[in-house]
């Protein structure tokens, strides 16, 4: 019993040695810090990955900041634009806030767009955010260290000349004008930022498509512009209930006539695309909005001229699969051969509209495919989904719908359209 006691106590009295030496030990200190500071590391580093992978990563206390630094700009002269003073006086233009965030994972998040209310109405504000393919409007002279701009009538020519590299337009000098706008013609110092501001704003593919094409109205309205922001116009966005997605759930009927109504608001917006030769890169529902009875795309970073996706698509880059040659909905070819991108575009707006938006796919069915859907629609639907006769393919792409199929999908919609006002055989 002794023995037994004796063994207790000197094991005790080893553990609290134990203890008592790694308490107070400073290497086991040093040890225990290196480790919680690696642990916490490699989980922020996890949660920022994440937020960068996910492109979900906006909140309103940055946009609030965003505001802030550019009144600070615009204070010290460092900007310009008519839209400032509004902009910065915080009670014209205020509640800054993130655009809310998309349930469509395909959704494309824009970390440079965000909501905002003006008067009574709210608004979309958007950052200009220079990058990489951005081209410098000044040079620095290397002997003085001092930065020369050109002359108004050099910078005209600049962007004439951008203008019809980047989208093969041929801009009119009364468009020139009005584009520009320049201000502090008799400032120098404002005079430099004015037109640095403009030519941030001009390489900008939502900004400049907008302007160039206002009095179109098939673009938002821009409505002022600080520094290397522009304000547009806020859509009403085209919506949906999540449950047209399940093609056995019922339909009422003022919820499939609205379906109807949309997708001929949406053919009639692509004949204009059509008209004025422009290409749709990536088509979402959720990019979709009404602007006075009228159609609009609101999210125009993926919108192009057809001569610019043509140049882009068939740039001679290497390749072995045909995606590696497409951007997003824009499909090419990969050449076997050289394996190489050396054709153009190959599929158009109307069969990747009837492809995403209202054929859909058998996970989320298009907003044209309900239990309501005649047959007849549905067979015109896989037609332009997927064009195979000389009948249903546009004459200048290989994979595009054509012209007669989309007038006669186009028919068939206000046909039904009409017989639903006149009877109800499909409620």
């Amino acid at each position: 019993m002794t023995i037994t006691g004796n063994s207790a106590l000197v094991l005790h009295g080893r553990l609290k040695n134990m203890t008592r030496r790694f308490r107070f030990s400073p290497r086991r200190r040093q040890y225990c810090v290196l480790t919680f500071a690696g642990i916490l590391t490699m989980l922020l580093l996890g949660i920022v990955g994440y937020a960068i992978s996910s492109m979900h990563y906006c909140f309103d206390v940055l946009v609030e900041w965003k505001i802030s630094k550019i009144c600070n700009q615009y204070y010290g002269n460092e900007i310009t634009g008519y839209m400032c003073p509004e902009l910065c006086a915080g009670d014209t233009i205020s509640e800054f806030h993130c655009q809310p965030a998309k349930q469509t994972s395909e959704y494309h998040f824009n970390p440079n767009r965000f909501l905002a209310r003006k008067a009574q109405q709210f608004v979309v504000v958007k950052h200009a955010v220079p990058d990489s393919s951005y081209e410098k409007l000044a040079w620095v002279d290397s002997r003085h260290q001092e930065e020369h701009y050109p002359s108004e009538s050099e910078y005209g020519g600049i962007v004439r000349r951008y203008i019809e590299l980047r989208y093969n337009i041929q801009l009119p000098f009364d468009k020139l004008n009005s584009l520009l706008k320049l201000k502090n013609k008799n400032n120098r110092i404002l005079f430099h930022a004015s037109m640095r501001n403009s030519w941030n704003l001009i390489q900008n593919n939502e900004y400049l498509l907008s302007r160039l094409y206002e009095e179109k109205e098939i673009f938002p309205q821009v409505i002022g512009t600080c520094g290397d922001l522009f304000i547009t116009e806020l859509l009403d966005t085209v919506e949906f209930d999540e449950r047209r997605y399940h093609f056995t759930n019922h339909i009422d009927l003022s919820k499939w006539r609205y379906h109807l109504k949309v997708a001929v608001l949406i053919l009639d917006y692509l004949e204009e695309m059509a008209q004025n030769r422009f290409q749709m890169c990536s088509v979402l529902l959720a990019g979709f909005g009404i602007s006075d009875s009228r159609m609009k795309y609101h999210d125009l970073r993926y919108i192009t001229t057809e001569a610019s996706i043509d140049r882009r698509l068939s740039d001679g880059r290497w390749c072995r699969h045909d995606d590696d040659c497409s951007y997003h909905d824009c499909r090419s070819r990969c050449n076997a051969t050289s394996h190489q991108c050396t054709t153009g575009l190959l599929n158009n707006n109307l069969q990747i509209v009837c492809e995403k938006i209202f054929r859909g796919t058998a996970k989320e069915p298009g907003i044209l495919v309900t239990e309501k859907s005649p047959a007849r629609l549905l067979r015109i639907l896989e037609r332009c989904a997927q064009p195979v006769s000389r009948a249903d393919v546009d004459s200048s792409r290989p994979w595009g719908a054509s012209k007669a199929l989309k007038k006669q999908l186009y028919n068939e919609l206000t046909s039904i359209y009409e017989h639903l006002a006149s009877s109800s055989i499909y409620s």
